[in-house]
């Protein structure tokens, strides 16, 4: 039986610095029936015409305008779909895998097909062998979203694949079939967490939404948020967590939610008070008061 296609899409705006060695890596995995696709967002620093020049074998798909992450998926979604694609990879243009990353990634999901979704193990490029993401977890009752590993060492100690409240879309394997029965990502997200709703509805569809630690990544986290714990991030978590949590908590949730998300963020923005950082603290005013009269701010 022939390898499925997969088709890697990668969403990129303003990545030329990091897209190289991202395609570098991606096209020398050791999995033979992958193509691949750079979604461009409007990019000015010259990044598609790199690609084009650099990466011949990448396709190009420039958007006219960037509407953020889940638009640029979308994007990626309806061109492979119509490729033929059985899974569609996706990728932020600021990672860099394992040779054997999307074989590992495919393999996984076969042995499992139910499966809408398959994430692989996720470390800090700058730290290799710690871990930024293996699989996240959703606690309804808190109103929190996270990564499970965050920050360990990778001592063996998540072995097999798994199930997993979500995966980040920063590198997904997703399943022809799911996309189509769940629909796209849902782009009233700016950015942040369309992959965790992704991931709740495919679930709620009767998917599963795996973790296969075998496959190895490293990411260059933030890049695309300027790095760092910056306004502009603060300004689009807060905002994208309490979408998440409006669309999909159950009345009682709010019990939970709303009193700890409150305290969480007055403590935040104190702490960012005493260290003189009122520009954060800004960022979740604006945050706060867009959420509640839904002005759409990039």
């Amino acid at each position: 039986m022939a390898d499925p296609l997969v088709w890697a899409v990668v969403v990129n705006w303003n990545g030329r610095d990091v897209l190289e060695p991202c395609l570098r890596t991606l096209l020398a995995s050791s999995y033979s029936n992958l193509s691949v696709l750079v979604v461009d967002n409007a990019s000015s620093d010259g990044s598609a015409q790199f690609v084009r020049d650099e990466f011949p074998s990448v396709r190009v798909a420039e958007q006219s305008s960037n509407l953020g992450f889940a638009a640029g998926v979308n994007a990626g979604l309806e061109y492979t779909l119509d490729e033929g694609a059985d899974y569609v990879l996706l990728l932020n243009n600021d990672i860099e895998l394992d040779g054997n990353a999307v074989s590992a990634l495919v393999e996984a999901a076969l042995a499992h097909p139910k499966s809408a979704f398959v994430g692989p193990m996720i470390y800090y490029a700058d730290r290799p062998s710690v871990i930024w993401s293996a699989g996240g977890a959703v606690s309804f009752w808190t109103g929190n979203i996270r990564h499970v590993g965050l920050r360990e060492e990778d001592a063996g100690q998540y072995v097999g694949v798994m199930e997993v409240d979500y995966v980040t879309a920063c590198a997904v394997l997703a399943s022809a079939e799911a996309v189509r029965t769940v629909g796209p990502m849902d782009e009233g997200y700016y950015m942040y967490n369309e992959d965790t709703d992704w991931c709740v509805r495919a679930r709620d569809a009767g998917f599963d939404v795996l973790f296969a630690p075998s496959a190895r990544i490293w990411h260059k986290v933030s890049m695309s948020s300027g790095g760092g714990l910056t306004p502009f991030k603060i300004y689009h978590r807060l905002r994208s967590t309490l979408r998440f949590f409006s669309l999909h908590a159950r009345p009682y949730h709010w019990f939970g939610i709303v009193p700890l998300t409150v305290v969480r963020t007055i403590g935040f923005a104190v702490r960012e008070l005493v260290r003189g950082r009122g520009a954060n603290v800004a960022a979740i005013v604006r945050s706060l008061w867009d959420s509640m009269t839904g002005r759409r701010r990039t």
